[in-house]
């Protein structure tokens, strides 16, 4: 999945809890007494969430980015090379040190000071690394949880499986997160936020049969572009995007370029055509300030920022006996819309089929 997707966090992470179970296995397993153990669990119970934390906040290169893989390999390969002096050399002062309990009486809680304080400041600053997150990533959140689960597991390491089987759960969780986050992606606008064509399509299949679909472009924004740049026009529809979220009764989504959809469902067009009209006036009352191009003529000032508003034309339809399917119903909306464009933009449309004629009802009864 890490090939699929090109990450490479999620296979560090995994590795991480890997070597964990092969370690313990191999220098430390249940079944015989030595002294390994004592010296093992204080120094991996201390490496494993700083590792989580290294792989979490480093940058994601993918996997195929040899010069990062090759730093990464680098750091394993240091890491088994300290792992295998401790336990060849053992250095007691090194290991008292990393071996000092939090409570010397505490008989439930084995994890060692060093260790319990390495995994609050790894969930501390991921916890604070995820309000700053302009993009939800499930992975990032569920790397929080799974410092919990390895803290547990460690903690009860001297029972037999328990280590093995939250690794496995570990591994469950990586898997879903990176599920999830291909969701995401595959279905979310990147810009603005707001769920992408395909959501769109997949949500008319359960529409029934009442609803309504608005169909919505922002005025000249080609003009912006050209005037502005392409960082001024991403900067409008977000804004647009942003207000045209906070529909009520529907669902916005971006239908591509500067066109929006809103899909209400289990509602007919008067229902609706006040909120989009809200909507309308919302849009056209927001002040947006934008820093021009230098080759802009339009502006004597070109440094200074410059306010400017944007309007959009609306076009809306629902269910008829011409137009059942909501593809239909879609297209209906879209022509509504190109009359609003036509009659001076900054309007609301509503697209109603042709009435039967009076001769075709005369046909039919004779």
């Amino acid at each position: 999945m890490s090939l699929w997707l090109n990450r490479i966090q999620p296979l560090l992470l995994l590795l991480s809890v890997l070597l964990v179970n092969v370690l313990f296995s191999y220098f430390a397993p249940l079944e015989q007494v030595s002294i390994a153990p004592s010296v093992l669990f204080p120094v991996v119970s201390l490496m494993l969430p700083l590792n989580l934390f290294l792989w979490s906040i480093l940058p994601e290169k993918g996997v195929q980015n040899r010069s990062f893989n090759s730093l990464v390999l680098a750091l394993f390969v240091l890491q088994a090379m300290f792992v295998y002096w401790l336990m060849s050399e053992l250095p007691l002062q090194w290991i008292e040190w990393i071996s000092l309990p939090v409570l010397s009486d505490l008989k439930l809680y084995h994890l060692s000071f060093a260790s319990s304080l390495a995994f609050l400041f790894a969930g501390f600053v991921l916890s604070l690394k995820l309000n700053y997150e302009k993009q939800l990533r499930v992975f990032n959140h569920s790397v929080v949880f799974i410092l919990l689960l390895m803290a547990f597991a460690l903690n009860q390491y001297t029972q037999d499986g328990v280590l093995a089987w939250v690794s496995s759960v570990v591994g469950l969780i990586v898997i879903l997160s990176l599920v999830f986050d291909a969701h995401h992606i595959a279905y979310t606008d990147e810009l603005t936020g707001l769920k992408g064509r395909r959501a769109l399509n997949e949500s008319f299949m359960g529409l029934g049969k009442r609803y309504a679909i608005a169909m919505v472009d922002i005025d000249h924004f080609k003009n912006f572009n050209d005037t502005y740049g392409h960082d001024a026009g991403d900067k409008v529809l977000k804004i647009v995007a942003s207000i045209l979220d906070t529909v009520q009764g529907g669902k916005a989504y971006r239908y591509g370029g500067e066109e929006f959809t809103l899909v209400f469902a289990n509602k007919s067009v008067d229902k609706v055509s006040t909120e989009l009209e809200r909507l309308r006036v919302a849009i056209a009352n927001e002040v947006i300030y934008l820093n021009p191009k230098s080759n802009a003529k339009s502006t004597k000032n070109k440094t200074d920022p410059k306010s400017v508003s944007v309007t959009i034309s609306l076009g809306l339809a629902e269910p008829d006996v011409d137009h059942s399917s909501p593809s239909q119903v879609l297209k209906f909306a879209d022509e509504g819309l190109y009359k609003a464009k036509k009659a001076g933009r900054n309007k609301l449309v509503h697209s109603v089929s042709k009435p039967i004629r009076a001769t075709a009802k005369k046909s039919v009864k004779k």
